[in-house]
């Protein structure tokens, strides 16, 4: 005789879809773009006293990183 409890096939498919529905919102609040803070970065990479291309590569990485649309800095 098994004292294993026998879960109902209904609850382990609703438990399935809890699980993923939850992973999914999970993944999808954490995927949102910060746009803005890569382009702070390189304002902050050249005040900081930074050469122009060592800050925009940071940018770019930055953009793609973040899926972000890919913007060239200005030189300042």
């Amino acid at each position: 005789m098994t004292t294993r409890r026998i879960v109902p096939r209904s609850i382990r498919l609703r438990l399935a879809l809890a699980a993923f529905g939850f992973a999914a919102a999970l993944a999808a609040t954490a995927a949102t773009p910060r746009c803005e803070q890569c382009i702070a970065g390189y304002y902050d990479c050249r005040a900081a006293g930074f050469d122009y291309d060592s800050c925009r590569n940071d940018l770019m990485f930055c953009q793609r990183a973040n899926h972000c649309p890919m913007v060239e800095p200005p030189e300042i």
